[in-house]
């Protein structure tokens, strides 16, 4: 007598009716998954403060992952003032480097007429 019929599956297997069935699945209706809620529009999109401890401006940049923070002293505020003037568009101001494609250089002379020593 072997190991497998001494705990009955020998007698199963001689029998063929018996045969073990599993039970049949059930139909389960399909979850409707939340939507995610929209993710909200920031309220303000920068601050800037001041430290009067260490006289420091700050400038933080915010976004919705996170935010940036940079701490500045007075001339890299003027630097950064004059960074900011210089994207303007100023129509008014006709020697704007912006508006000249070889960024302000002068024209060089014609030399068609001119003889080269």
């Amino acid at each position: 007598m072997g190991f497998l019929s001494f705990l009955g599956f020998g007698k199963m297997v001689e029998d063929g009716a018996k045969v073990l069935e599993f039970p049949k699945p059930k139909v389960v209706q399909p979850i409707e998954l939340p939507k995610p809620a929209p993710k909200p529009e920031p309220k303000e999109h920068y601050r800037i403060g001041y430290v009067s401890e260490t006289k420091m401006t700050t400038f933080t940049i915010l976004s919705d992952y996170g935010s940036t923070t940079l701490s500045m002293n007075k001339p890299a505020c003027e630097q950064l003032i004059k960074m900011l003037r210089a994207t303007y568009e100023d129509d008014e101001d006709e020697g704007n480097p912006t508006d000249d494609p070889d960024g302000g250089l002068p024209l060089p002379e014609e030399t068609k007429d001119k003889k080269v020593a």
